[in-house]
This record gives structure tokens, sequence and C-alpha cells, in this order.
């Protein structure tokens, strides 16, 4: 939950980039800067899905491996944002709403879990 929840935090904070910062080399500069930090919060998530993968109730490691799937997606739109696809501006906040949804069904699912064991 700890890692997919930092990974949210960077999506908020490209938003608040997209949104804030008027000057497009500016904003590409703070671009790059997150999806640096995305890219090494993604090693740390991916690893704990696997861990909730292996040792996990089956619908937690569902729940677990779309958040990764969803953070892939939207790590891909940031991409094609600093590559100056237009497109990918509205598509991004799309991908970062599933994600959030992804999320959401995780930690709900974790509750479960735990409650349950």
């Amino acid at each position: 939950m700890e890692r997919a929840h930092a990974i949210g935090e960077l999506y908020r904070r490209v938003l608040d980039a997209l949104h804030e910062i008027s000057s497009s080399d500016h904003q590409l500069t703070r671009l790059e800067e997150l999806r640096s930090e995305l890219r090494e919060a993604y090693a740390p998530l991916m690893h704990s899905v696997r861990v909730v993968v292996l040792e996990g109730p089956s619908a937690t490691a569902v729940a677990a491996q779309a958040v990764l799937d969803a953070a892939l997606k939207v790590n891909r739109c940031l991409w094609h944002i600093t590559r100056g696809d237009a497109d990918a501006r509205v598509r991004f906040n799309e991908v970062r709403e599933a994600y959030l949804r992804c999320q959401g069904r995780f930690v709900e699912s974790a509750r479960a879990a735990m409650e349950a064991s």
C-alpha cells in the first residue's frame, strides 16, 4: 500500500506541473524530473506486488497486479506527454484516475484479507 501511495503522490505532482507551470521549457524539465522519480519508485512497487502475488490471497494478488499494470499505463502516458503528444495530456488524467481506482480496490482487498486472517 505504501508503494502504491508513493506512486499516486508522484502522479499528483505531475498534475500540479501540468496545471501550474506555464513555461513549456520549465514544465518539460519538471516532468522529466518526475519521470525519473517515478522510475525509481516503480521498482519497489514491482517488488512489493511480486511479494503480494506470491504470498497473498488470490483476490489481493489480482488487485495488486492491477495497480502495477495501471502504473505502467500512466508512466507510458507521461512519456508521451514529454514527447509532445497533445492527446497524451487528456489521456493522462484518464489513466491516472484508473490507477487510483485500482489502488482503492487493492486497499479494500488487502484490508479484507488482513481482517480475515
